[in-house]
């Protein structure tokens, strides 16, 4: 008889932790469920963000927008030309004596430099257009650069790689 109580008690708490422990597995899936279905409104808000981003530029292509004009800063007011000179590979002394050259040639007004170990830049304000600069600065680069090192050039940009 003393078994079959003991039997009855332990049967009787093993079936209330076995229901208390199946609603809080419910609990957590109802959590789960509530961040699924976040995330489904979420993820469907962004896509509907992205397609009127896409609407809003179509409209804007079909209404003549015209994108800015990159050459368009290629002049200054007092009719001098810019031209930008991007460095690639070349250590400071060498970037130096570039950038030293440019300001003695004839038709420069002004030159810019910011280095970077990896590429950097010469901003140059000058007379006449990006070719004839070239032209007269490959004559006196001996030692800084060759014309072989010249990747790109286009009216307003040089690049060079060495």
């Amino acid at each position: 008889m003393k078994n079959a109580v003991l039997a009855a008690i332990i049967f009787t708490a093993a079936s209330t932790a076995n229901a208390k422990a199946q609603s809080i597995f419910d609990k957590i899936d109802r959590l789960a469920g509530k961040v699924e279905s976040a995330t489904y409104k979420v993820d469907r808000a962004a896509n509907a963000a992205d397609r009127a981003g896409k609407t809003g530029g179509k409209l804007a292509g079909m209404l003549g927008k015209k994108k800015e004009n990159s050459t368009a800063s290629l002049t200054d007011t007092n009719g001098a030309n810019k031209t930008v000179i991007t460095v690639s590979g070349m250590e400071m002394e060498k970037l130096q004596k570039l950038n030293d050259l440019l300001e003695n040639t004839d038709g420069v007004t002004s030159s810019k430099m910011k280095y970077s170990s990896g590429r950097s830049t010469i901003t140059v304000i000058h007379q006449g257009d990006t070719q004839n600069l070239m032209r007269k600065i490959n004559a006196k680069a001996n030692g800084v650069y060759t014309s072989q090192n010249i990747t790109e050039m286009e009216d307003g940009l040089v690049t060079l790689k060495l």
